[in-house]
């Protein structure tokens, strides 16, 4: 029975996200005239489910049925001979009374213990859950910092790497002894096959992945810098955005602790390409967003993005393929406008991207290849230069 419970609460559990999934994908499932096969799919999930419900509930009118029964028969018996003690003078008509009050008062808590047991089986089945995961580890980046006694390392470098490895699985390294020095003010562009450690290096630095070596970021080791620090120190515009169910003008100043006049926002969504979009809606930067952004296309939601970085100005700014789904003339304006904040800020710049083109204006560019650095170089440079990053350039060239 203990089986059978289990197997029904994840299985319920997995209807819920497929649920969630057909409504994420509508759209595509409308595209692709998928409709027929994600029925069957769920039909079969929800047959699944209904035959070992059925099971379930069959064992279960099973017990109750012998419950009954039992329940019946001992009642039978015990006013039976009860009344033939009374008849043959062995035991008083009073006698008969009170034994019978006495069976129907123990029978009532026993009609009770089925349920009782049920509950506990259900309850135990979830607890085991439950501190399944109090025993998952915390998340080593809010542990508190205590302040040292000892003389904090020193680095010129706004971002200083010196021996960093990382590992997913114990000997297969996803950065490998990797040593990687950025300068204040400086745009540097991260490049490479998918797999060679671009999105784990941006980990790395953001403090979101546990590394070996030595990282320094503003001169202070990353384990001194606490979760609060790293924030008002990095930006971080991932390829796939976050958008909150809200306002446009709550998702612009998400993540900001102070309160935004609406002008300062209108000038970040002018600056991210946006404010056009904006001002034609009827209520404009109070339209409300649907979670996850679903009534935003996808270029939307990372102009949205974007737009936070001009409120935010960050010190250090990381664009995780952050413009995959723009324009080339939006791309170029919102670089061009990241560029003027760079310099007026003297802000750091990290940026990774596929699309090659979107590297020209860096100082300098890197490219990774299995963990390690395998080339180095400026944009013209490294399309005319034998390795990896050419074999990029002419491949998409010819795609």
């Amino acid at each position: 029975k203990r089986g059978i419970r289990v197997e029904l609460l994840e299985t319920k559990s997995a209807m819920d996200g497929t649920v969630v999934e057909l409504l994420n994908g509508i759209e595509v499932i409308r595209i692709s005239d998928s409709i027929d096969l994600e029925s069957d799919r769920f039909s079969q999930k929800s047959e699944f489910l209904r035959n070992k419900e059925m099971t379930h509930h069959k064992q279960m009118a099973k017990y109750d049925a012998l419950k009954f029964i039992n329940e019946a028969v001992f009642t039978v018996l015990m006013i039976g001979i009860s009344t033939y003690l009374a008849t043959q003078n062995i035991i008083t008509v009073g006698s008969v009374l009170t034994a019978y009050l006495c069976f129907s008062q123990l029978i009532k808590p026993l009609e009770e213990l089925h349920r009782i047991l049920d509950e506990l089986s259900e309850c135990m089945v979830l607890a085991e859950d439950f501190f399944r995961m109090t025993e998952l580890p915390s998340d080593f980046s809010y542990t508190p910092v205590t302040e040292s006694t000892d003389i904090a390392p020193v680095s010129k470098e706004m971002i200083d790497l010196t021996d960093v490895t990382f590992c997913y699985k114990d000997g297969e390294p996803v950065l490998n002894h990797l040593n990687l020095k950025v300068k204040e003010g400086m745009f540097l562009g991260i490049a490479g096959p998918s797999g060679c450690g671009k999105s784990s290096l941006i980990k790395a630095i953001c403090k979101l992945e546990k590394c070996s070596g030595d990282i320094l970021v503003d001169g202070k080791k990353i384990d001194s810098l606490s979760r609060k620090e790293i924030a008002d120190l990095i930006a971080l515009v991932p390829q796939t955005p976050f958008v909150i169910a809200g306002t446009i003008y709550e998702n612009i100043c998400y993540g900001l602790k102070r309160e935004v006049p609406l002008q300062e926002v209108e000038s970040a969504a002018k600056k991210a390409f946006l404010y056009d979009y904006i001002d034609s809606l009827p209520e404009k930067f109070y339209t409300r967003i649907s979670e996850g952004g679903n009534n935003l296309s996808g270029g939307q939601r990372q102009r949205l993005a974007i737009a936070r970085i001009f409120l935010r100005q960050p010190r250090i700014l990381i664009l995780d393929e952050a413009t995959s789904a723009l324009d080339n003339t939006s791309e170029k304006y919102i670089q061009t406008e990241i560029e003027k904040l760079k310099e007026r800020n003297h802000m750091t710049i990290i940026s990774i991207a596929h699309r090659l083109t979107t590297l020209k204006n860096c100082d300098e560019i890197i490219v990774l290849n299995k963990g390690i650095i395998e080339q180095t170089g400026k944009y013209k440079d490294l399309i005319n230069q034998s390795g990896l990053f050419q074999d990029m350039y002419l491949g998409k060239k010819q795609g």
